[in-house]
């Protein structure tokens, strides 16, 4: 199933508009300007479904609210003994990479640390040292534009 789903458009497209449709069959709006952003209105509050393929972020101020989409997600997809549907609480949570440190009352940090440490570490040795590129030396220095 992951070679199918990561590595065939079409595959991707047909499992999209699957999850897609059984959202908005849960009364979900797909926000027009983000095609993997769903809202809707859940005990007078807003619940919000993002997503990358089969990885998503569910948010919503009452967990119970979360628990019952959880639960929702477990029946849809993992009932075949086959799916598996796991969900991580707390403070801290990493999605695609990126690590989300909820710290407060509407603060949020974001950061790739764990992940940039973890590609730093399996960069395949061999490709270290230098090479010469079809770039400028000052490419990327910075350019002051006047405005006028």
């Amino acid at each position: 199933m992951l070679k199918a789903l990561y590595g065939m458009m079409m595959s991707s497209l047909l499992y999209y508009l699957k999850f897609r449709g059984d959202l908005e069959g849960i009364g979900f709006r797909v926000n027009p300007y983000d095609p993997c952003v769903a809202n809707r209105i859940v005990r007078n509050r807003q619940h919000t479904v993002i997503w990358h393929v089969d990885v998503l972020k569910s948010s919503h101020v009452n967990s119970k609210v979360n628990d019952d989409f959880l639960n929702w997600l477990k029946k849809k997809y993992a009932n075949d003994g086959v799916g598996k549907v796991t969900a991580t609480r707390g403070k801290r949570h990493d999605y695609l990479g990126i690590t989300l440190f909820f710290l407060g009352e509407g603060k949020l940090k974001i950061d790739m640390i764990d992940y940039i440490n973890k590609c730093v570490k399996n960069f395949p040795k061999g490709l270290m040292g230098k090479l010469n590129t079809p770039g400028r030396r000052n490419c990327f220095r910075w350019i002051k534009i006047r405005q006028s």
